[in-house]
């Protein structure tokens, strides 16, 4: 039975691995609406469900949970630094003509999980705008963290399709 834990820990990990690579060599944080089940949970929720973990395993003080929020967040903004740096070093390897066709295939996933949410969500075209502007503006602006694009939608929604995403994400697996 713990083996089953720890292939099934390191089978997450792999994929992780891998998904952070797909993400660093096309160069999009739109992982808002990829999956059938809905967001996955952004690095906020991830680093509230371990410090809960934390908490209850370990009994941990509401000063070390802060303590441990805090290196977290530090570490979240450190690789949100990485993430931009390979995204500007990739595009220093690549060609012009390459340049556009990454740009192509980030604007055509753009689009794509667009269309997903708006099916999932059920969006009005107004909604539709803003979050392409929103979109778009994260292509201009690569500082534009996934944590802070991910508000800013959340914003466009209602509290009904804000909760239709929370019904739908998934868990942080522990299994």
């Amino acid at each position: 039975m713990n083996h089953d834990r720890i292939r099934t820990r390191l089978t997450g990990m792999a994929a992780a691995a891998s998904l952070f690579l797909g993400a660093s060599f096309v160069g999009v944080d739109t992982a808002y609406a990829r999956s059938d089940e809905g967001w996955r949970p952004d690095p906020t929720q991830r680093v509230e469900t371990q410090i809960e973990r934390m908490a209850k395993d370990l009994d941990l003080t509401e000063a070390q949970q802060t303590e441990i929020r805090k290196i977290m967040a530090a570490e979240q903004a450190q690789r949100d630094l990485q993430r931009l740096e390979t995204r500007k070093q990739i595009n220093g390897v690549l060609t012009d003509a390459q340049r556009t066709k990454r740009e192509d295939m980030v604007q055509a996933r753009m689009d794509r999980d667009l269309e997903r949410m708006t099916d999932r969500l059920d969006l009005t075209d107004d909604q539709v705008i803003k979050i392409k502007a929103l979109f778009d503006e994260q292509q201009t602006n690569p500082e534009l963290t996934r944590t802070q694009l991910r508000e800013r939608i959340a914003a466009v929604l209602t509290d009904e399709q804000r909760s239709n995403i929370k019904d739908r994400k998934h868990p942080d697996c522990d299994r």
